[in-house]
Formats: structure tokens, C-alpha cells, sequence
């Protein structure tokens, strides 16, 4: 339950904080370091590369190739702020 109610209340802040309507939720456990839970948001650029789950690993390599500027990177920690903020006074 403590799990279900974690991933519910990162949802709720990516809808809310970051107007995240879309997600793609992956459970992986095939590693040596066991249980991994990833969360992958949907942005409407990413539609280029399709819509089913084997659109993931070209996302992630156009990402990687074309999106390393410091600009992104900005955004990228500003947002992971945003959520540390949010989880940190969320309340039920």
C-alpha cells in the first residue's frame, strides 16, 4: 500500500505541477541490483517516434544525441525541484 500511495502522489504532482497527462510505468527486476519501478513521461515531441513501448529506447537515444544542451539540463533539475518540493509537502 505505502508503494501504491508513493506512485499516486508522484502522478498527482507530475499532473499537477508539471501538466504530465501521459506515462509509461515499468517494473524491471532482470538486474543484480533488483527491483526497479521507472515512471517515463510522454511529451507531445515524442510522438514522432510512436506511441508503443518500443518507442522508449529511440526517445532515449534522441534525447541523449540532440537534447544535452545546459538549457535542458536546466529544466530538467528546475523540474526535479519542483518535485522534490511538492513531495516533500504533500499532503492526502
Amino acid at each position: 500500500m505505502e508503494f501504491i500511495n508513493l506512485l499516486r502522489k508522484i502522478r498527482k504532482g507530475m499532473r499537477e505541477l508539471l501538466n504530465i497527462d501521459e506515462v509509461y510505468l515499468f517494473q524491471n527486476e532482470d538486474t543484480e541490483h533488483g527491483f526497479h519501478f521507472w515512471i517515463f513521461p510522454r511529451y507531445d515531441w515524442m510522438d514522432k517516434f510512436g506511441r508503443k513501448i518500443q518507442s522508449v529506447r529511440p526517445i532515449i537515444e534522441f534525447s541523449k544525441t540532440n537534447m544535452l544542451e545546459s538549457s535542458t539540463i536546466k529544466d530538467v533539475k528546475e523540474t526535479a525541484r519542483k518535485m522534490r518540493d511538492y513531495m516533500s509537502n504533500f499532503k492526502n
